[in-house]
C-alpha cells in the first residue's frame, strides 16, 4: 500500500437495483466458504457461502480492472483463503488481493493473453506459485507473494506452437520435485520436473539475483520428456484428484481418458446420437471420483458419465484393453440443468469440489444467478434432469438488503415534482455544491449536494422545502453524460453545464436562468463521455470541451464561440484512449483494434494513421516519464484520458498534479487528482471547493446510478485552518468597514458548509454504540448525528484500487446475530423506516443487540480501515477542539460558557478515542491498528495529523511492550529489516539510487505510469523500519542502558544484537548530513524523521555520536528557511517539506539543549572559538593538525548565529542554573553572535531578547556610558570586555575558591563593585586608569568590606543579593532572604 499524507475516505451510496453481475470467472475455497466472482465489467465480488441456511451473501466489491476478469485463482488447500489473484487478459493486469479486507496487495502488468491459469502450493516451503500458459510458447511461473516471474518452462523445439493447457503435481514419494505436464496445440505432451529450491537455469541466460528481494531474471528450464498423442487442437487437461495418473483431455467435439504415466489412451467419447448429448460443444470437465466424470458444455449444461472398467484406476481391469477397436465406451448417466440455458447471453462458469462422497457443483451465469448442486455420487436417474439443490439470485439478495433504506432515487422522488424512473448520469458541481442528475426521460434535475447526502446517510428531518431543486428540459431521450467544466478548471464559466444524450445532441445550459444556450449536433451516435482539455493548450482550445460518441468520433467544441473546432470521425473502431501532444498541436486517438489516429488540432486534418507496434510506441512515447524528466518543462507534459466500454467511477481528488496525466487513472476507471487549496491565504467564494467529491458509479452502462462519496481529509483540515484565519481577519474592525455584505454573506455560507462537512464526517466515522454516555455527549453537546446502519465503507489501497463493503453483508449480519453476542448494557436504540414501534422490552433489547452487533462488526473487519478512521477522527477532533466558535455553529451572542462546554465535549471525545477505543482495538475481537500506516504519518506535513498518529502509535507500542512475547516478535521482524536497510552489499534501501521514486511523501506525486514493484515495496518497508526502530529506541532505549549495567538480557533490542543502539545512532546521524546518501532528497520524509528522532532520543544516542557535528548540522538545517516563511506555513496547518525540516531541526536543538545544557554550551563555545580563530586568520598550523577532519569541515556560519541566540535564550529560560555555572561561555557565545556596533551605539534596547536576558544574572553587568561589559565567574575571575571585539581580559580578582555572586558598574563606569556570597566580602575596583597613552582596560582594587551573612535557603542564582549604586561612590546592598539592606562607600 502507499504511504502518504493523503487520506481519502470513500463511502458508497447504492441504488435499489443492484449493479449488474455478469460473471466471467469463478473461484471457490471450500475450507473457508469463500466464493469469488469476476465479471465482464471488470469488478470482483467476494461472497460468503452459508451452506446451513442455503445462502451465499455478497460481502465486498473490488474495483481495479478495466476489462473482463478472465481468471481468479487462489490456494485450494484445506485452510483459510488469505489471498487470491485476478487476471484480466484485455488490459494485461495481474492483481493480488487480500481476501479478508479486499485491499490490493500487489499488481503487475503484462502484454500476454492467457488460456489456462493455476495456483500451486509447494508443500516443503509452503510457497504459492501462480502458473500460466496461453498465446505464447512457454509456461510462466510467478511467485504469488510478489507477482515476480520465477521460472519459465520452455519446449525444446520452439516451432511457434502454443501450449494450450497444462497441469502440475507433486508425487507423494518425491515431494521435493514439481512435475509439470503441458499439452501443445499440435497434440504433443511435454514434461518438466524441477526442485524450485535448487534449480538453476539450463539455458544460456543465467538467472542472476538482484537485491535480496528475489527480484530475479526468471530461470529458464527445458523439458525432460515429450510424446505425441492423438488429440484435437486446443484441448484441455483435467487431472483426477483421487488418482493423479488419470487424465481427462477435453476438446470441442469430444473427450478422452489417458494414463498419465506414459500417455496411453484408455477410452474416448465423441458425439453420439443420444438426444441429450447430440449438439453439445464441450468446454471443461471434472473428476468427482476416479470412475465418474462431469463434462460441461458451452450451452450451459453439465453431463455425468461413468468411465469403463479399463479406464478406472481402482478397477482390477485397469488398462486391460489397449486397442482402439475393442475399447469400451463411457456410459452417460444424467444431465444437470437449471432451466434458463436458452436465455443466457454467454456460457456460464462452473466450479466443482468433492467432499465425503458428495460432489458440490456451482454454476454462475451472466444474469448474476448462482446455482448449487449437491450430488449424491451413488445413485443417478437417467430419466430426468437433476435440478439445482438451491439457487441464489444476486438481484434478490440486493433487493432484500435495500428494502427500507433511503436510496437516491427514493429521496429524489420525494423532493421532485415528477417521478423519476431511472437515474442515468450525474455530475458534482464542486464549486457550487450542487448535484446534477440526468434521467432516462431526458430531464436534468439539480439539487444541493451536501444536504442530499447528509439526508441519505443520516436520518435527519428534511422537508421538501429545504431542497431547492432546478429542472432543465430539452433532451427527449436518455441523458448519458453531464459535465460542469468550471469544477475542473476555473477558466470556464461557473454557470455552464453540458449534457450529452442518446439523441446525438450536446446541449449547453445556463444554470443561473435554467435555459438552454446552444445545441451542438456534431456526432451521429449517442454521446459516451466528455473530457476537458489540459490548461496549457493553445488559446483556440482553452474554452473547448472534447466529446466522444459511440459512432467512434471525437469532437472539440468551443463553448465561448459555440462552434466545432475539430471533428475526428475517421476511426473505424471504438475509441479507447486520447492523448494531447501540446507542442506539436496534435490530438492522438487510440482505437480498440490497436490503431492510432493523429489529428492536427489547428487545421482539423488527419495527420497520419499508425498501426501495430508503431502505434503502441507512439502512444506510450508521448507519455514516457523519462522524456518528461529530461525536458522538465511543463509544456512538454503529455495529457491524456482513456475510455472504457463501461464508464467507471473517476476518483477526483484534491491535488493539482504537475503532470495532469489522467490516462492511468481513467484507464483504471479512476480520475486524476485535480483540485488544490494548499497554501491559499484567502477564499474567493466563486473558486471555493468543498473537500468532498461525489461521483457517479456505474458498473455497467445499463445500471441504475450509484454514488461514491470521497472525503479528502488533508484538504478539509487545510480549509478549516485557512478559513479560521479568514474569520479572525474578518472580525477585525478595519476589515468590517471595508467588507461589503456579499463578502460577509459568502463567509457565512462557507462557514456553514465547512462546519456541516466536518460534523458529517465525524458522525460517519464515530464508533456509535460503544459507550452510551459518549453517544449522548456526541448527540446533545456536539450536534453529531447517528448514522443509519448500512454504511458502505471503502478502502483505497495501492494505486487507487477501491474496495467497498456491500450492504448485503451488513444486512446478513443484522439478521444473524450470534446468540453468544451480548452488547454492553450501554447501548441505545434506533428505529428505521418501516419498523413498528413496539413497547415490548424484550423486542427492544433484541433490537439493541442487533444494532450493536452491526456497528461493532465494522471495527473487526480491517486494520487499515480502523487505522484510517481512528486517525481521521483524532485529527478532526484536534482541529475542531481548537477552532473558533464558527465551526461549532455558535452565534456570537451565545456566551463563552456554551463554547467551553462544547470544547470540553470534544476533549472528552478525544480521550475516548485515544484510550477506550484504542483498548477495544487491542482486544482479540477487533482488528488492531496498522503500525506501518501510523509510522508513515510520524513526520506528516499536516501538524494535526502528525500529532494524532504519534499519539496513537505511542499508545499502540506501549500496549505491545507490555506483552513480552509479542514485543519480541515485533522487534525481531523490524530489526531484521533495519539491518538490511543500511547493508551496502545487499543494496539496502539507503544505498538504492532509485530510492527517491519510492519515498514516502513522494509517492503521491509520482507519475502514475510507474507502479511500485515488490522490490520497491520491500525497500519502503526497510525505510519504515529505520523510523520505527528509531521511535522504539528513543522511547524504550533507557531499558537497554539499564540492562547493560545490570548485565541482564531483556527481550527487545538486545535480543538480536546488543549494538542496535550504536547502529541506529550512526544511521540517524549520517542521515542528518546532506553530504551522506546524496541521492536522497534533502527535505525527504526519512531525513526529517531522522532529525526528529535525534532530538527525541538524544540522551540514548549521546555516547555514540559527535555532539559538535550534530549541533552544527542541526544549526545548518535551521538556517535553511527564514523565519517569515516558517511562521506563515505553520499557520496554514500544512507545511512545506523545507519549512518542516527547519522547524524539526529547531525542535531537536531545543530538546538536546535542555536535556544536556552543559555539554551544548561547552560545545558551542568551542566551535565559536574555532570560528573566531578562522575569522581572525590566526589559526596556527599546529591547532589545524590536532583537529579531526570532520570538525574542520564544519564551522559556525554567519547564518547560524540567529539560531544559536535563540538556543541561548531558551537555555536562560529553562536551565538558569546551568547557564549561571557557565556564564562566561554563554556570554562569549552571545557576543560572538550579536552585532557589537549596534550594542555600543544604541545600548541594550537594540538587542533586548538576547543580550538583555544575560543581564538578568547578577554576575553580569553592562555600562552604556563607557561602553563595557563585565562577567564574574565561579573561580573568582572578572572578565572585562571593551565591546570593540568579542574578546575579554581576565583578572583573578577574588581568590580561586570564591564564587562571584554579583557585580555592578557605577553609573559613569569608573568603578565596579563585586560581591562574593561564599566569603561575604564586597570589593570595589577602579576600572579605567588614565595613562600617558590614553585609557587602558585594567582594574585596580580600591577597597574591600565585610558584608552580612546570607541565608542559604534561597537557591535561585538570580535572587540572592542586589547591588545598586545610589550615586557615583555609594552602593546599596539588599539581601532578599531577610529583606535587609546596607550602604557601602568606595
Amino acid at each position: 500500500m502507499t504511504y502518504s499524507s493523503r487520506i481519502i475516505l470513500p463511502f458508497a451510496l447504492w441504488s435499489e437495483t443492484p449493479p449488474s453481475l455478469s460473471v466471467s470467472s469463478l473461484f471457490i475455497n471450500s475450507a473457508s466458504d469463500d466464493l469469488i466472482t469476476g465479471t465482464n465489467d471488470g469488478f470482483i465480488v467476494c461472497w460468503k457461502i452459508v451452506a446451513d441456511h442455503q445462502k451465499i451473501i455478497p460481502r465486498l466489491m473490488l474495483i481495479g480492472h478495466t476489462n473482463q476478469v478472465s481468471f481468479i485463482v487462489g490456494s485450494t488447500l484445506n485452510h483459510k483463503l488469505d489471498q487470491f489473484v485476478s487476471i484480466s487478459d484485455n488490459d494485461g493486469q495481474i492483481k493480488l488481493w487480500n481476501n479478508e479486507d479486499g485491499r490490493c496487495i500487489e499488481h503487475t502488468r503484462t502484454n500476454l493473453k492467457h488460456r489456462s491459469v493455476q495456483c500451486f502450493n509447494y508443500q516443503l516451503t509452503n510457497e504459492n506459485f501462480l502458473i500460466c500458459c496461453g498465446c505464447y510458447s512457454e509456461i510462466l511461473i510467478y511467485d504469488m507473494r510478489t507477482l515476480e516471474m520465477k521460472f519459465t518452462l520452455t519446449p525444446s523445439h520452439v516451432d511457434g506452437d502454443w501450449i494450450s493447457t497444462f497441469f502440475i503435481l507433486q508425487k507423494a514419494n518425491a515431494p521435493d520435485v514439481i512435475i509439470t505436464i503441458g499439452l501443445l496445440d499440435s497434440g504433443c505432451v511435454k514434461l518438466w520436473a524441477f526442485d524450485p529450491r535448487t534449480v538453476t537455469s539450463n539455458t544460456a541466460i543465467e538467472g542472476t539475483s538482484v537485491g535480496n528481494n528475489n527480484s530475479i531474471i526468471p530461470i529458464d528450464l527445458k523439458e525432460h520428456e515429450s510424446k505425441e498423442i492423438r488429440t484435437q487442437f486446443g484441448s484441455l487437461i483435467v487431472p483426477c484428484e483421487e488418482c493423479q495418473r488419470m487424465m481427462l483431455i477435453v476438446h470441442g467435439k469430444g473427450w478422452q481418458i489417458f494414463d498419465g504415466i506414459d500417455f496411453t489412451e484408455l477410452c474416448s467419447y465423441t458425439m453420439n446420437d443420444k438426444e441429450m448429448v447430440k449438439n453439445e460443444h464441450w468446454i471443461h470437465g471434472h473428476f468427482p471420483t476416479s470412475d465418474l466424470v462431469i463434462l460441461f458444455s458451452a450451452r450451459g449444461y453439465a453431463h455425468v458419465f461413468r468411465l469403463p472398467e479399463n479406464a478406472t484406476f481402482a478397477n482390477p481391469k485397469f488398462r486391460s484393453q489397449h486397442n482402439k477397436t475393442d475399447m469400451q465406451l463411457p456410459q452417460w448417466l444424467c444431465r444437470l440443468n437449471v432451466g434458463n440455458e436458452s436465455k443466457l447471453a454467454q456460457t456460464p462458469i462452473y466450479f466443482c469440489h468433492t467432499k465425503l462422497k458428495q460432489c458440490h457443483v456451482y454454476r454462475a451465469d451472466t444474469s448474476g444467478q448462482i446455482s448449487v448442486w449437491n450430488i449424491n455420487l451413488t445413485q443417478f436417474s437417467a430419466t430426468h434432469d437433476i435440478i439445482p439443490t438451491w439457487t441464489v439470485s444476486y438481484a434478490d439478495v440486493w433487493a432484500d438488503a435495500l428494502k427500507n433504506v433511503h436510496t437516491i432515487r427514493r429521496v429524489l422522488n420525494d423532493i421532485l415534482p415528477k417521478e423519476v424512473n431511472k437515474l442515468t448520469a450525474s455530475c458534482h458541481m464542486i464549486t457550487m455544491d450542487r448535484l446534477a442528475f440526468g434521467t432516462d426521460t431526458g430531464q436534468i434535475y439539480i439539487v444541493p449536494a451536501l444536504k442530499l447526502i447528509s439526508y441519505l446517510f443520516i436520518d435527519i428531518d428534511a422537508n421538501k422545502e429545504n431542497f431547492e431543486s432546478q429542472t432543465l428540459s430539452g433532451h427527449n431521450q436518455t441523458i448519458t453524460c453531464l459535465i460542469h467544466p468550471h469544477s475542473e478548471y476555473s477558466r470556464y464559466d461557473i454557470q455552464h453545464l453540458l449534457s450529452g444524450s442518446i439523441d446525438h445532441s450536446i446541449r449547453l445550459w445556463d444554470l443561473s436562468t435554467g435555459t438552454q444556450l446552444h445545441m451542438f449536433t456534431v456526432h451521429s451516435g449517442s454521446i459516451l463521455m466528455f473530457h476537458i482539455p489540459p490548461p496549457m493548450l493553445n488559446v483556440k482550445v482553452q474554452y473547448c470541451i472534447c466529446s466522444i460518441a459511440n459512432d467512434h468520433s471525437v469532437a472539440l467544441i468551443n463553448l465561448k464561440e459555440r462552434k466545432t473546432v475539430l471533428l475526428a470521425n475517421r476511426q473505424s473502431y471504438p475509441v479507447v484512449g486520447l492523448r494531447w501532444r501540446i507542442n506539436d498541436d496534435f490530438l492522438l486517438i487510440r482505437c480498440s483494434d490497436g490503431s492510432l489516429y493523429v489529428w492536427q488540432i489547428e487545421t482539423g486534418n488527419l495527420d497520419r494513421v499508425a498501426n501495430g507496434v508503431l502505434a503502441d510506441e507512439l502512444f506510450e512515447w508521448y507519455n514516457d516519464p523519462r522524456i518528461l524528466s529530461a525536458t522538465g518543462d511543463l509544456q512538454n507534459d503529455p495529457i491524456s484520458t482513456a475510455m472504457t466500454s463501461a464508464h467507471y467511477l473517476q476518483i477526483r481528488s484534491t491535488w493539482k498534479r504537475r503532470d495532469y496525466d489522467q490516462i492511468r487513472k481513467l484507464n483504471r476507471k479512476f480520475g486524476g487528482p485535480r483540485h488544490d487549496l494548499m497554501g491559499t491565504s484567502s477564499f474567493k467564494h466563486t473558486e471555493y471547493r468543498l473537500p468532498i467529491v461525489i461521483q457517479q458509479f456505474h458498473t455497467n452502462l445499463g445500471d441504475d446510478l450509484s454514488m461514491l462519496i470521497l472525503f479528502d481529509l488533508l484538504q478539509l483540515i487545510s480549509q478549516i485552518i485557512v478559513f479560521d484565519l479568514e474569520k479572525q481577519h474578518a472580525q477585525n474592525p478595519k476589515y468590517i468597514e471595508i467588507a461589503n455584505k456579499d463578502t460577509r454573506a459568502q463567509l457565512t455560507q462557507t462557514s456553514k458548509s465547512l462546519a456541516m462537512v466536518s460534523n458529517f464526517l465525524v458522525s460517519l466515522l464515530h464508533p456509535w454504540s460503544f459507550d452510551k454516555n459518549m453517544d449522548k455527549v456526541c448527540q446533545e453537546r456536539l450536534q453529531l448525528n447517528r448514522t443509519n446502519r448500512f454504511l458502505s465503507y471503502g478502502i483505497l489501497s495501492k494505486n487507487d484500487h477501491l474496495t467497498i463493503v456491500l450492504p448485503t453483508w451488513q444486512k446478513y449480519l443484522n439478521d444473524n446475530v450470534p446468540e453468544t453476542f451480548l452488547p454492553n448494557p450501554t447501548t441505545t436504540l434506533i428505529l428505521f423506516d418501516g419498523m413498528e414501534v413496539n413497547e415490548d422490552e424484550a423486542l427492544k433489547q433484541k433490537q439493541e443487540r442487533i444494532e450493536t452487533y452491526v456497528y461493532h462488526w465494522r471495527w473487526s473487519y480491517s486494520s487499515i480501515l480502523n487505522t484510517e478512521h481512528l486517525l481521521s477522527l483524532v485529527t478532526m477532533v484536534y482541529i475542531l477542539m481548537n477552532c473558533d466558535r464558527w465551526i461549532s455553529n455558535l452565534s456570537n451572542d451565545q456566551n463563552d460558557q456554551a463554547l467551553l462546554a462544547q470544547r470540553e465535549g470534544w476533549s472528552r471525545l478525544l480521550q475516548f478515542y485515544c484510550s477506550d477505543m484504542l483498548e477495544q482495538c487491542q482486544t482479540k475481537v477487533f482488528q488492531s491498528l496498522s503500525i506501518e500506516i501510523l509510522c508513515s504519518h510520524w513526520q506528516d506535513l499536516c501538524l494535526e495529523l502528525r500529532d494524532a498518529s504519534r499519539k496513537l502509535l505511542e499508545k499502540e507500542l506501549d500496549h505491545l511492550h507490555k506483552n513480552q512475547d509479542a514485543w519480541h516478535i515485533f522487534i525481531s521482524k523490524w530489526s531484521n529489516l533495519f539491518n538490511q536497510s543500511y547493508n551496502k552489499e545487499t543494496d539496502g534501501a539507503l544505498y538504492d539510487q532509485d530510492i527517491r521514486d519510492i519515498f514516502l511523501d513522494d509517492i503521491t506525486f509520482n507519475n502514475e505510469t510507474t507502479t511500485t514493484t515488490a522490490n520497491q515495496q520491500y525497500k519502503t518497508q526497510q525505510l519504515l523500519s529505520i523510523i520505527l526502530i528509531g521511535i522504539v529506541g528513543a522511547r524504550y532505549g533507557q531499558e537497554v542502558e539499564q540492562s547493560k549495567q545490570a548485565n541482564t538480557l531483556i527481550k527487545g533490542f538486545t535480543v538480536d544484537s546488543p549494538e542496535m543502539i550504536l547502529k541506529l545512532s550512526r544511521v540517524l546521524t549520517s542521515l542528518l548530513s546532506p553530504s551522506n546518501f546524496d541521492h536522497i532528497p534533502l527535505h525527504s520524509f526519512i531525513r526529517r524523521t531522522a532529525i526528529d528522532l535525534i532530538g527525541r532520543g538524544y540522551t540514548i544516542w549521546e555516547p555514540y555520536i559527535d555532539i559538535g557535528q550534530v549541533l552544527l548540522t542541526l544549526l545548518d538545517l535551521c538556517a535553511i528557511s527564514d523565519s517569515s516563511t516558517v511562521t506563515s506555513n505553520v499557520l496554514s496547518g500544512i507545511l512545506t517539506p523545507k519549512s518542516d525540516t527547519c522547524l524539526t531541526a529547531r525542535t531537536a536543538l531545543t530538546l538536546i539543549a535542555t536535556s544536556r545544557s552543559n555539554v551544548v554550551i561547552i560545545t558551542l563555545a568551542r566551535e565559536i572559538a574555532k570560528h573566531a580563530l578562522v575569522q581572525s586568520g590566526t589559526a596556527s598550523s599546529s591547532t589545524a593538525r590536532t583537529v579531526t577532519p570532520s570538525q574542520t569541515s564544519i564551522t559556525i556560519k554567519n547564518e547560524q548565529k540567529n539560531d544559536i541566540l535563540r538556543l541561548i535564550k531558551i537555555l536562560i529560560e529553562k536551565c538558569p542554573h546551568d547557564v549561571a555555572d557557565l556564564i562566561l561561555e554563554v556570554t562569549d557565545i552571545t557576543l560572538n553572535c550579536i552585532d557589537l556596533s549596534t550594542l555600543r551605539h544604541k545600548g541594550v534596547q537594540a538587542v533586548p531578547e538576547t543580550f538583555g536576558l544575560l543581564l538578568r544574572y547578577p554576575m553580569v553587568t553592562f555600562c552604556h556610558e563607557s561602553p563595557k561589559l563585565c562577567v564574574g565567574t565561579k573561580t573568582g575571575v572578572l572578565a572585562l570586555y571593551d565591546l570593540k571585539t568579542p574578546k575579554y581580559q581576565p583578572f583573578q580578582a577574588h581568590p580561586k575558591n570564591e564564587t562571584i555572586t554579583c557585580i555592578e558598574f557605577s553609573p559613569d563606569g569608573k568603578y565596579l563593585a563585586s560581591y562574593s556570597a561564599s566569603a561575604e566580602i564586597l570589593y570595589f575596583w577602579q576600572t579605567s586608569a588614565n595613562t600617558f597613552f590614553g585609557s587602558s582596560n585594567t582594574i585596580h582594587l580600591v577597597s574591600r568590606h565585610a558584608a552580612q551573612q546570607r541565608d542559604r535557603s534561597i537557591s535561585s542564582p538570580t535572587k540572592k543579593v542586589d547591588l545598586n549604586w545610589t550615586d557615583r561612590t555609594t552602593v546599596r546592598m539588599y539581601w532578599h532572604a531577610d529583606k535587609s539592606e546596607k550602604k557601602f562607600t568606595v
